[in-house]
């Protein structure tokens, strides 16, 4: 045992130890949960696998993928293979292991509440998906809604008590036959940079570039309640951006939102005013599509579209299996509205036969016999201004993708049962693309809150930015922007070299935070009321406070959104007034 050892890890290595019923040795792997502690579950199973196979045949197989690009991947699903395996050849000579297996399960389901997002960020889609099924099926819940290579995958995985000389070249063969590993191993690139503009231009003549993309849509499978799901993201960042396709970035881009509702002209001028400053270089995106398998040009972009049709169908049923305290919170959140309403509101008005002249049109009453050239108030009000509900469908909010969407049918219901004009988006960013995806129209059935899907990265500040001039509204009612949010905006894209940053920055932590507060203000100016439903980990709480000040509503569970969101509403429309 090494003199450097943590506490947590001699801790561990006992663990594996005793599981393997021989001391001393240097095991492959270690189990240690993300405060230091180690996990007995999974240090006793590393242990079993050295019991029952040796130290030499598991050695072998994770060299063969060592070095490899996946294989952070590859290690994952390799041990959910060794962890099949060994259990079942472990298990009736310690009959505990049952126990603290059932337990790892269900702490693998309650961490999703801690992490924070840059630990999910760090998760491989595929990986977690797995991981994700195979707990649950041992938990005895029902069985994941996955894309038909998922699930056979799944099943693959599922291996039985093989002796050594069967289960290495088993897990060998699962690996090529789902085309993960075909036995040749391909490292990844030595040296990537960071460079734009002229020296961008200059290196890519004197030096060969590879271009890697990164910012891969990828659609998680949460159920709203903690059981599964997290962040599926392939976050391996591009650190070098030469030669890069912008025509490629566009059509994915396309493909995996559907086409833009603004043509390429006006489209260009927005960019052109809007991605400015720590956004220059950005691109953006304003559309209402909806992924369609059918019409995907590859095969990336077709198992997004799956996931996205399987994450609706979950988001449906999800709400329909607690439908009553859900329509209870509309009812309780309407109440709330109407009750602000009577006291903020415009009367409506309509062309008449008598009233208050209307002088532009008594022309009318000449040439066209249309005698209605008078105004008048009619017995109902409207309210004077309009609702753009944002919904954050970035990857940190996989894991409650369902709770998201029906918190955002619950306002937007609410809102509209009120005769509130309510338009709701969703937002993420892509391959420096940051996209505003309208869910529902102010004209549309709340239901078409439901096509919500999270994916990718956030940048917020470009977002509210955007959100002020893309998303347009009747021009005589005032507007209020709310947003469902977890106050952690995160981008792939840097921001560019200059200002404050002279040698650029991620754009994450307080320069994102920072910049996305700025834009609250610069709305606020413009007459523009931003509030936010902060529903995230505590570690973000004073995030939301810095970005949206006194116009934030926390909520941590669905039973308080109605009180929070109906507070936050009235608040808000006192602002308007």
């Amino acid at each position: 045992m090494s003199a450097h050892c943590t506490a947590g890890q001699r801790r561990a290595l006992n663990q594996v130890w005793n599981g393997a019923g021989i001391y001393g040795f240097e095991p492959l792997f270690l189990s240690l949960n993300g405060d230091g502690t180690p996990n007995l579950y999974l240090n006793t199973i590393v242990g079993c696998v050295r019991k029952w196979y040796g130290e030499e045949g598991p050695s072998k197989l994770f060299g063969a993928w060592a070095g490899d690009r996946r294989q952070t991947l590859l290690d994952d699903l390799a041990w959910l293979a060794l962890e099949s395996a060994a259990y079942q050849k472990e298990l009736p000579q310690r009959p505990i292991l049952a126990g603290l297996r059932r337990e790892y399960a269900a702490d693998f389901f309650d961490q999703e509440h801690t992490l924070s997002r840059q630990e999910w960020m760090a998760k491989n889609q595929l990986s977690y998906t797995m991981q994700s099924a195979r707990w649950k099926t041992v938990l005895g819940r029902r069985s994941s809604m996955m894309t038909p290579y998922e699930k056979r995958l799944s099943a693959a995985l599922e291996l039985g008590p093989l002796e050594g000389r069967e289960l290495f070249p088993a897990i060998l063969e699962i690996f090529v036959r789902f085309r993960l590993f075909d036995g040749k191993s391909r490292p990844p690139s030595a040296l990537r940079l960071h460079l734009t503009g002229r020296w961008a231009g200059m290196m890519t003549r004197l030096m060969p570039t590879e271009i890697v993309h990164t910012d891969v849509a990828s659609v998680g499978h949460g159920n709203g309640t903690g059981e599964e799901g997290g962040p599926r993201l392939d976050t391996r960042r591009a650190m070098i951006r030469l030669k890069e396709d912008a025509d490629d970035h566009r059509q994915y881009i396309a493909s995996c939102f559907g086409p833009s509702l603004l043509p390429e002209r006006e489209l260009a001028a927005a960019e052109q005013k809007l991605c400015t400053g720590v956004h220059l270089g950005c691109h953006l995106w304003y559309t209402a599509g909806v992924p369609i398998p059918e019409q995907a040009p590859n095969g990336e972009a077709r198992r997004l579209a799956e996931q996205a049709q399987l994450q609706q169908e979950r988001n449906r049923a999800a709400f329909g299996t607690d439908s009553a305290p859900y329509q209870n919170a509309i009812r309780r959140l309407t109440e709330q509205i109407q009750n602000c309403l009577q006291v903020y509101s415009q009367a409506e008005e309509e062309n008449s036969r008598y009233g208050r002249l209307n002088s532009p049109r008594v022309w009318r009453a000449a040439v066209l016999s249309d005698q209605r050239v008078f105004t008048r108030e009619t017995d109902s009000s409207r309210p004077g201004f309009t609702v753009d509900l944002l919904l954050d469908a970035s990857s940190s909010r996989m894991y409650c993708q369902e709770i998201i969407a029906a918190q955002g049918y619950i306002l937007s219901e609410s809102l509209a049962r009120c005769g509130v004009p309510v338009r709701v988006s969703g937002f993420c960013s892509l391959r420096g693309y940051t996209v505003l995806r309208v869910l529902k129209g102010f004209q549309e059935n709340s239901r078409n809150v439901f096509r919500y899907f999270a994916t990718g990265w956030n940048r917020d500040g470009l977002v509210l930015r955007a959100a002020g001039e893309l998303l347009e509204g009747p021009p005589e009612r005032k507007r209020l922007i709310l947003l469902l949010t977890d106050a952690s905006p995160n981008d792939s894209r840097r921001i560019p070299p200059g200002g404050k940053y002279p040698f650029g920055h991620d754009y994450a932590n307080a320069p994102a935070v920072e910049d996305a507060a700025r834009e609250v203000r610069v709305l606020w100016q413009r007459g523009i009321r931003v509030g936010a439903v902060f529903m995230g980990p505590t570690l973000n709480a004073e995030a939301a406070e810095t970005i949206y000040g006194k116009s934030l509503a926390h909520i941590r569970s669905m039973d308080q959104l109605a009180a929070a969101a109906g507070t936050l509403i009235q608040a808000e429309v006192r602002e308007l007034e």
